[in-house]
């Protein structure tokens, strides 16, 4: 009963600080550009887009993943190393 009656209290103070608090400033307007200003034109620049079939057809060749996978680490059994 004690415990709730503070608990209460508490959170009743705590709405009533907070209210105090300062508001927020909004932050500065940005600059615009003044008839000296002239932006700048920039480029269009396009992507290369990759085929679609030359991914299933490089993930799919057996004799190219084979040329090109990493070769394999021979791991220590847990029986060596240090502990």
């Amino acid at each position: 009963m004690v415990k709730s009656k503070l608990l209460s209290t508490l959170v009743v103070v705590f709405f009533l600080l907070s209210a105090c608090a300062p508001a927020e400033t909004p932050p500065p307007p940005l600059p615009t550009a003044t008839a000296e200003e002239k932006p700048v034109p920039t480029e269009t620049v396009v992507a290369a887009e990759p085929e679609t079939d030359e991914c299933v057809a490089c993930h799919t060749d057996k004799e190219r993943l084979v040329d090109t996978a990493a070769p394999e680490a021979d791991a220590e059994g847990e029986s060596k190393g240090v502990g």
